[in-house]
């Protein structure tokens, strides 16, 4: 992508979220939401061993479903740039600007990755509940970031409007956490919700609390998470991008 052009769209951006703050307000929610695992966590586990009930057990399922929380809230702004952009027909606007059509969705794909990925990252060690080596969780956040542009780019695509667009988070972001349920499956009944790209890094978050091994995880995780991603670029890219 040309730095002109990535300027260009950075600058559009930053309107879109002055006029409307509380986008700009959602970005801080994965930094609010880890502070808050935080404080509560340790409190929470107090209170339980009184009646010899261990929460340790579940903090990586906690985690895990941290780490998908937090791109999933980039893509949610993302996504709402692009319902606003439509809205106001800037793509039509685009169409006939020096910047094309295919920069301008690299660039919507990339900014909720990077976003995503660093919120998550950042979120984890600040939450500081269930402990990872660096390593393991800059590969495992890496598998998570394509959650972050899939929900911008379906958001994008299906939501008529944002009135339905916020309905619609609701239904994405169950669907992201839903592989949560696979916790409480044993293997291999577990692996059922591989169908769902954030079982995976879910799954290898798990599996490096435990001490076991996730690299194949990690390959499927990166194979599930990027087709999900070209599909749903190519969705936008025939429905909006394209066409019109």
């Amino acid at each position: 992508m040309k730095a002109g052009a990535v300027g260009a769209l950075m600058s559009a951006d930053s309107r879109l979220l002055w006029r409307d703050p509380l986008l700009g307000w959602m970005l801080l929610l994965p930094i609010a939401l880890a502070l808050l695992l935080r404080v509560l966590v340790p409190r929470v586990d107090i209170m339980l061993a009184a009646n010899d009930v261990a929460i340790a057990p579940y903090l990586p399922l906690i985690m895990g479903g941290y780490l998908m929380t937090a791109p999933g809230i980039a893509g949610m702004v993302t996504g709402f740039l692009l319902l606003d952009e439509r809205d106001a027909h800037t793509l039509d606007a685009l169409r006939v600007s020096p910047v094309s059509m295919r920069v301008y969705l690299a660039y919507r794909i990339t900014l909720p990755l990077l976003i995503g990925t660093t919120a998550a990252i950042a979120g984890y060690l600040l939450a500081d509940i269930s402990p990872l080596p660096f390593r393991s969780l800059l590969v495992i956040a890496l598998v998570a970031a394509p959650s972050a542009p899939i929900m911008a780019l379906v958001l994008a695509t299906v939501a008529p409007n944002k009135v339905a667009g916020f309905a619609l988070v609701k239904v994405l972001n169950g669907i992201n956490l839903l592989p949560i349920a696979a916790f409480f499956l044993p293997l291999p009944l577990q692996y059922l919700a591989g169908i769902f790209p954030t079982y995976w890094p879910m799954r290898a978050l798990w599996s490096v609390a435990s001490g076991d091994h996730y690299g194949v995880q990690l390959v499927i995780g990166a194979i599930v998470g990027g087709g999900a991603l070209i599909a749903a670029a190519w969705a936008l890219d025939r429905r909006l991008l394209r066409h019109g």
